[in-house]
């Protein structure tokens, strides 16, 4: 918890701008991604070991909660991906780390994720409301 604590009162306290908000939004986006991947393979491990309660898990999966759970991690999904392809491409051309580069670097990467991840949160979240919050 204490990586966590230094890394709010470092991005509260910092004043990197644009920069630090994506540094920020990239690390939160993968740990994200990395949350739902651990909880993945533990829940389809029981399969195998528990199979009573993987059905349980099945079943509190289909909870509207989780849907929204899975709008958000198709969000930190895609900024992740993009803004690290950003990274790696920046890597492999050093010369482009300068600001006057990343400055529409970022921007694109900005305008792609809004671009792709807009209807497909919309098409989602239509989906979980069309199903019902209560189940039905």
């Amino acid at each position: 918890m204490y990586g966590l604590g230094l890394l709010l009162r470092q991005g509260l306290t910092y004043r990197g701008g644009l920069y630090q908000l994506s540094w920020i939004a990239h690390r939160i986006a993968g740990l994200g991604t990395l949350l739902f991947l651990t909880i993945h393979i533990v829940d389809t491990s029981l399969v195998f070991f528990a199979p009573e309660l993987y059905n349980h898990a099945i079943q509190l999966y289909r909870n509207p909660f989780f849907g929204i759970g899975e709008v958000i991690l198709v969000g930190c999904v895609l900024w992740h991906g993009l803004n690290g392809l950003r990274i790696a491409i920046s890597d492999w051309f050093p010369h482009l780390w300068s600001p006057q580069t990343q400055r529409p670097m970022l921007t694109a990467v900005a305008v792609a994720f809004l671009v792709l991840y807009i209807p497909v949160a919309v098409y989602m979240a239509v989906t979980i409301v069309a199903r019902g919050f209560l189940g039905g």
